[in-house]
């Protein structure tokens, strides 16, 4: 199996289109479990729960993004429809959205500006996801 390049085949909304701005859009899925484990158990009995989202994202820094992103990290609390996708080029892409609403959506977590003086001005976040995606397949 090949492997698929990054570049032109992942795309990044947080409100609006940040692709432009990223090199980096980790997905994870973690999945919670509860110990459910008794004392007659005979080994470790864990439940599935919930799963915790985030996106771990970076980039080049530039002024436009730092006006869509740094809104949300200056005055938390407003959750903005997310959605990531990956294609492996000639074949589907897989699509992970979330609508925003009360309790479903993105918010900035983590947002830092890293600029060595004689090097360049980059970016990174963790957009942390409440609810689950609607997943797609095209």
């Amino acid at each position: 199996m090949a492997a698929v390049k990054a570049r032109g085949n992942v795309t990044l909304t947080y409100g609006s289109a940040i692709t432009s701005y990223v090199n980096q859009a980790d997905l994870s899925g973690a999945l919670d479990t509860l110990d459910a484990t008794v004392l007659n158990s005979t080994g470790t009995v864990q439940i599935a729960n919930t799963t915790t989202w985030e996106i771990a994202c970076g980039g080049p820094w530039e002024s436009a993004l730092d006006t869509i992103i740094a809104v949300d990290a200056v005055t938390p609390g407003t959750k903005r429809t997310t959605v990531v996708t990956y294609s492996s080029g000639a074949g589907a892409t897989v699509t992970y959205t979330w609508t925003a609403a009360a309790a479903v959506g993105g918010e900035i977590s983590n947002y830092q500006i890293t600029a060595a003086p004689d090097g360049l001005i980059a970016w990174t976040a963790t957009l942390m996801i409440s609810g689950a995606p609607v997943r797609t397949v095209a």
